[in-house]
Order: C-alpha cells, then sequence, then structure tokens
C-alpha cells in the first residue's frame, strides 16, 4: 500500500480489523460492511474494499487498491471461499471480471435472472405467457396490450421483440 490514509488507519490498525483465524479458513473483516456485504474502509478520501486493500498489505504492488475500470483487465479478485467479507489472502485470486462472473455462475451465486426472473423484471411469468398467447391468438398490437396490462408502450414492444420466435412474427 503505497499510503496509509488517515492516521487511524495504518497497516497495523487495518490488521487488526481482520479475524485471523487459521491459514485455510475465513478471516472475516470487523470493520465496516458496505453494500453487497463487502467490508469497506477509507484510505486518505477514499473507499476501498477490505479485501483488496488487505490482499495488497499481503502482496504489495501486485494490484491497484481501486479495481480496473477495463472489465478485461486483470485486477479483480476473485473470492475462492464465496464469503464477501473473508480477507484471507490465501482465498483472493486475481482475475478479470469475466473470470470472476463466469466463478459466480459455474457456483450458482447468480441473482440476477433473465426475463421474468430478473430482479428488475417488469412483467410475471404469467403475464408474459397471457400478453404472448393475445398477440398470437387475437393480433392484438402492442399499444393495446400495453393499455390493457398498464405498462409502457415501449416496454410491451421489447418484450414482443424478445419474443418474436415465439410468435412466429
Amino acid at each position: 500500500m503505497k499510503e496509509a490514509g488517515r492516521p487511524r488507519n495504518t497497516p497495523e490498525r487495518l490488521w487488526s480489523l481482520v479475524d485471523k483465524k487459521g491459514d485455510d479458513v475465513c478471516w472475516p473483516w470487523k470493520g465496516y460492511l458496505g453494500g453487497g456485504g463487502y467490508g469497506r474502509v477509507q484510505i486518505g478520501n477514499k473507499s476501498y474494499y477490505a479485501h483488496r486493500v488487505i490482499f495488497d498489505l499481503a502482496n504489495p504492488n501486485t494490484i491497484t487498491l481501486s479495481a480496473p475500470i477495463d472489465k478485461r483487465e486483470a485486477g479483480f479478485l476473485m473470492h475462492s471461499c464465496d464469503n464477501p467479507i473473508c480477507c484471507n489472502p490465501k482465498h483472493l485470486k486475481v482475475s478479470d471480471q469475466k473470470e470472476n462472473m463466469q466463478d459466480r455462475l459455474n457456483k450458482g451465486r447468480y441473482l440476477f435472472g433473465k426475463g421474468p426472473d430478473h430482479h428488475r423484471a417488469v412483467f410475471t411469468h404469467e403475464e408474459q405467457a397471457e400478453i404472448l398467447r393475445l398477440r398470437k391468438e387475437f393480433g392484438l398490437t402492442a399499444s393495446q396490450l400495453a393499455n390493457r396490462f398498464g405498462k409502457k408502450l415501449s416496454t410491451m414492444k421489447t418484450l414482443l421483440a424478445r419474443n418474436r420466435e415465439a410468435l412466429n412474427v
């Protein structure tokens, strides 16, 4: 780590916030937790993920404290233990964003499904099936369907375009 930042966040202080257990078990972060359950720490006037800071203390100059902006660049840290508060450097592997996301998918931790299963979905499975049925059987227009289901016309057009094959249009 290049700079200690605020005086209280010296390397000694940061290590004191890690519950170092055995070599092969998770070392939980005991400090502040931010969104997603990851440890966060202030250094200077910037906030960083705690596991990145601890990894840098254990492996100087291997990564930057901030995750790379370019998702194809190596420098992301992947938790082999899938524990966001773990700071054990043995559980952290330098990777790129694609490898990290593939690992998440392979381990069944992909939270955001597709279509009606997505966390920001506008339509339920039932609504989608009914919309496609009405379009196919009765030829209702996107505008008619949007009015009937109380949705924006652009949203309805997107749903219909994504299901063009199912509609044989």
